[in-house]
């Protein structure tokens, strides 16, 4: 019988052994939810847990009337009511003191597709999840979503949210129709061209406007994609993306700078989605893979200095491995999440988004050169990542942020829970909304409020106009939360 000394000098042996304890340490790693929403103590919060407040209770109701009642009952007693689907806002948008939660989870059905004409309408406490699994078989695919499909319909409509599509415009632009719970306990249909312009509130309204209770949402067709990937330097940036618009080859697209201190803002890769003229009927939606190889990978960059080096070059090596790889539009609409969990004691990851000018790319990136260090590693505020995305023009929504076509940059920010290391990242924040103002940009709303109110109303220079409207249709002020106080109010 060989002894282990004898089994060490075997190659076999040496590299059984390398990958057994692999395994072994991708299996221990931890993956964590984020704690937030409702605690024993009637105290909410949302996906950073920056903002607790004690509510008075959390209403999951049964039907469209009891949700009626609870609107009509709040305006005769002088209650505030708030809007919460999975809460992956940051701002207090879904809660309000001493206020009731309307928990919108459990309208989630899907209640017809129009194979035809390619359309579904859902409920409002849908995922995207749920509408992928729902007209996949139909070979229909969504013409605008986020990145990744865990989101509510609801909640996405109120934040007006993007993702990778480059063709289809806004999200709002593709709803066609709308019932609405309204401010005063009215369940009303509305269109796309209803006069009385519900949709321009609601959408992108936080909540504010009322209920959105179902929509009927634009399909498209489940195409067939080929992947393109390539590595640019970033002044090289603005010029491709100018020619990928220009010439209607590809779908969807997005892009990663690099927060590495050796290529720091220097870098970037783009992966484009492109027109292959194929549809698929078959294939099921993908589920999530190697979520603890892409945790492994990510704590590490969390590090910064050489570490975050070796993270860039690996996420480089990746993409270029998928390079020609074919993709349909539901899967490339439904990216990985859960390997992004952040639960460190002490410590939080939030998002910010800024949108700038695409001819402003190239001069807006190299001032924040300017702006942040490019090795964090010994520093409380650390940008971990940056994806830049495509948002089309919107003559949709009140409160918008692509009054012309605009390059959305969002950024994965850490800092501590100290008071101190909160205000030098509410610091660092606001300088970097400052800049991004200067360059005819704004900011996104869905996020904590490190900006000040006057950096709100320049952003958002039409806020007075969504005062007045909201006052107008909730004249008792029943729809209510902390980001409306903060700001608006």
């Amino acid at each position: 019988m060989q002894t282990i000394t004898e089994l060490s000098k075997k190659p076999w042996f040496l590299g059984s052994l390398v990958f057994v304890i692999v395994v072994v340490v991708l299996w221990s790693i931890p993956i964590e939810k984020r704690k937030y929403g409702l605690s024993k103590s009637n105290l909410a919060t949302d996906y950073t847990g920056l903002l607790p407040v004690h509510i008075d209770r959390v209403v999951k109701a049964k039907n469209r009337i009891d949700l009626q009642k609870i609107v009509i009952e709040a305006n005769e007693k002088g209650q505030q009511i708030s809007v919460a689907g999975l809460q992956h806002s940051q701002g207090g948008h879904t809660y309000f003191k001493d206020g009731v939660v309307l928990d919108m989870r459990t309208f989630n059905d899907v209640l017809e597709i129009d194979e035809q004409n390619k359309t579904i309408r859902v409920e409002g406490g849908a995922t995207w999840d749920d509408v992928q699994e729902a007209i996949t078989p139909y070979g229909l695919a969504l013409k605008v979503t986020q990145s990744q499909s865990i989101f509510s319909i609801g909640g996405s409509l109120s934040v007006n949210a993007h993702g990778r599509d480059i063709r289809f415009g806004p999200m709002s632009g593709t709803v066609k129709e709308m019932t609405l719970l309204t401010p005063t306990g009215e369940i009303k249909k509305v269109t796309r061209d209803s006069s009385d312009e519900w949709m321009k509130y609601v959408f992108g309204g936080y909540g504010l406007f009322g209920v959105i209770l179902d929509v009927t949402l634009e399909l498209t067709e489940n195409e067939v994609y080929t992947i393109h990937t390539e590595e640019l330097k970033t002044e090289e940036y603005e010029s491709y993306f100018n020619n990928l618009l220009d010439h209607k080859n590809t779908a969807m697209h997005y892009a990663r700078v690099s927060v590495a201190p050796s290529t720091f803002l220097d870098e970037m890769y783009v992966i484009d989605y492109n027109y292959t003229g194929k549809q698929d009927q078959n294939s099921p939606l993908k589920e999530e893979q190697g979520v603890r190889l892409s945790k492994l990978a990510l704590d590490l960059g969390r590090q910064g200095g050489f570490l975050e080096n070796v993270f860039w070059e690996t996420q480089k090596l990746y993409i270029d491995s998928i390079d020609g790889n074919t993709i349909n539009r539901n899967n490339a609409m439904r990216s990985e999440s859960t390997f992004m969990e952040f639960t460190k004691p002490g410590r939080v990851e939030v998002l910010q988004e800024f949108f700038i000018p695409v001819h402003s790319y190239e001069e807006y990136i190299n001032d924040v050169k300017q702006l942040l260090r490019p090795n964090d590693k010994n520093e409380d505020f650390k940008v971990h990542n940056i994806t830049v995305r495509y948002a089309a023009k919107d003559n949709h929504t009140s409160l918008n942020y692509a009054k012309e076509e605009m390059l959305g940059l969002v950024i994965l920010i850490q800092h501590g829970l100290k008071e101190n290391e909160i205000a030098n990242a509410e610091a660092i924040i606001q300088d970097w909304t400052n800049l991004t103002l200067n360059h005819g940009g704004t900011y996104y709303l869905p996020y904590y409020r490190y900006q000040t109110k006057e950096q709100f109303m320049r952003s958002y220079p039409e806020w007075k106009r969504f005062q007045e409207e909201k006052l107008r249709r909730d004249p008792n002020e029943v729809f209510r939360n902390l980001f409306y106080d903060y700001y608006i109010k």
